[in-house]
């Protein structure tokens, strides 16, 4: 590593350090506020337990390159770091069993219908799965499974935000301390065909690759906005876009920069923040909303669909024609969401392009076929107007980072648990605001996990 890479890391680990100042003001302030109740204990269960295996790889053995005999790179992690996985993985689905148990017997929650949407995409890639001979219910298929069904009962607010906000928070100081301890370990060297970012750098953090860390950093950007209080949530809203930017993935730090000026221009609030006086939302917010969000659909739909327009896409151009050609022979179902992985253990594909089909819009087409993208357009309909027009603006802040994501990965897993479940499950757990004409408090009660709700009674997120 150069001099001026090193210097580089060295300035991202302390600007991690730093960072705990307001980290450790916002979070103060969610607890004066009430704001932190299980549901907000579950996300941060699922997303820190999710990503521990690569950052146990990290930490204990630094970034070292596997190859094969071939001399060709092996994807996956040693035996010992996949036992951590296989823990982790049992410790999310225990966690995610109880949190359902309590919700319903001690807590008799409400059931929000975002989440039981998503469950039935994973049914329908889990059902293609069986009539293409694929193993069915692998371990992180079912962790998902129950992952979404935490979600269901969960408590929809701000406080899923916030558990959000606070995953992102454990892996940027973790890996600014990294990058103090152990340069090397956090960054990936350059290449002709994949060039730096202007520090000269691909920082990874304590993650495989830099774009596994950079799309979290994208999806919890409005998280931190929305989950947090105060001006200083938009200190860290554009320090979380601005270490996308710093780890060299160009869609995840150009969708972050996006992502803020929308925040920005569209200044979001929750419900519980609104007081006697706040503006209105006017046309013209939802009028930018709706447009960003359908910008991001139509860009996410027509590039893998049109991608010669669009440059050299290299290697993700012929997966996604691959793709494209199979399909037709299965339009209905799909192929499974395990279906397009088992191509790497055929050696058809490469290690790179194994995890996914790196375009969401793809990637449910291929595992689900018409069905699951019927689905998939459900579920994000419902998500923006789930609340009415008053709250679309909040929904489009939310889900542009994950739409500009799928231009060219895949922010959101149907088929098994990985990286960014709980981006999953925080955004289908979206605050529901107070009615019209209803007064919020200027201090929240406290959330009461177990305060009894009647039985049988659904929220404005419900199945009614």
């Amino acid at each position: 590593m150069s001099q001026a890479q090193y210097t580089s890391v060295l300035i991202i680990g302390i600007l991690g350090l730093l960072a705990l100042f307001p980290w450790a003001v916002a979070f103060h302030r969610a607890h004066v506020f009430r704001d932190w109740d299980l549901t907000a204990t579950l996300v941060l269960v699922v997303g820190v337990l999710a990503n521990t295996e690569a950052a146990a790889y990290i930490i204990g053995s630094g970034r070292k390159e596997r190859l094969d005999p071939q001399g060709r790179t092996v994807i996956g992690f040693p035996d010992w770091v996949n036992r951590i996985d296989m823990v982790a993985n049992g410790l999310i689905l225990v966690a995610c069993a109880l949190f359902v148990l309590y919700r319903l017997l001690m807590a008799r929650a409400r059931i929000n219908t975002a989440p039981l949407i998503a469950v039935m995409i994973v049914l329908a890639l889990g059902a293609s799965d069986g009539l293409h001979g694929q193993p069915l219910w692998a371990p992180r298929q079912l962790t998902l499974l129950m992952a979404l069904f935490a979600a269901a009962v969960g408590r929809p607010g701000r406080s899923a935000f916030l558990g959000g906000a606070a995953v992102a928070m454990v892996y940027t100081v973790i890996s600014g301390v990294e990058a103090l301890v152990a340069p090397t370990s956090v960054v990936r060297p350059c290449r002709a065909d994949n060039a730096c970012n202007v520090l000269g750098i691909h920082y990874a953090g304590v993650f495989s690759n830099e774009n596994i860390f950079a799309l979290l950093l994208l999806v919890c950007v409005p998280f931190a906005w929305l989950g947090l209080r105060g001006g200083v949530r938009i200190v860290l809203s554009c320090y979380l876009a601005f270490l996308a930017l710093v780890t060299g993935s160009v869609l995840a730090g150009t969708a972050a920069v996006v992502t803020v000026i929308l925040l920005v221009l569209l200044r979001p609030k929750l419900a519980d923040e609104e007081l006697p006086g706040t503006p209105p939302v006017t046309p013209a917010h939802r009028f930018i909303g709706m447009s960003a969000v359908l910008s991001a659909v139509a860009i996410g739909v027509v590039v893998p669909l049109r991608h010669a327009d669009f440059g050299d896409l290299r290697l993700r151009a012929a997966i996604w024609d691959m793709a494209k050609e199979e399909w037709t022979r299965s339009p209905l179902l799909g192929y499974g969401g395990k279906a397009w992985s088992a191509k790497y253990e055929q050696g058809a594909i490469p290690a790179a392009v194994s995890p996914s089909l790196h375009n969401e819009w793809i990637d449910v087409l291929y595992a689900g076929g018409l069905v699951g993208v019927f689905l998939f357009a459900v579920l994000l309909v419902y998500l923006l107007f789930r609340d009415g027009p008053r709250r679309l603006p909040a929904a489009a802040c939310v889900l542009l980072p994950v739409l500009l994501g799928s231009v060219l990965e895949r922010p959101w897993s149907f088929g098994i648990s990985n990286s960014l479940t709980f981006a999953l499950l925080a955004t289908t757990l979206m605050p529901i605001g107070a009615r019209l004409g209803a007064t919020p408090e200027p201090l929240p009660e406290p959330p009461g996990e177990g305060r009894s709700e009647p039985a049988g009674v659904l929220s404005g997120d419900s199945l009614s």
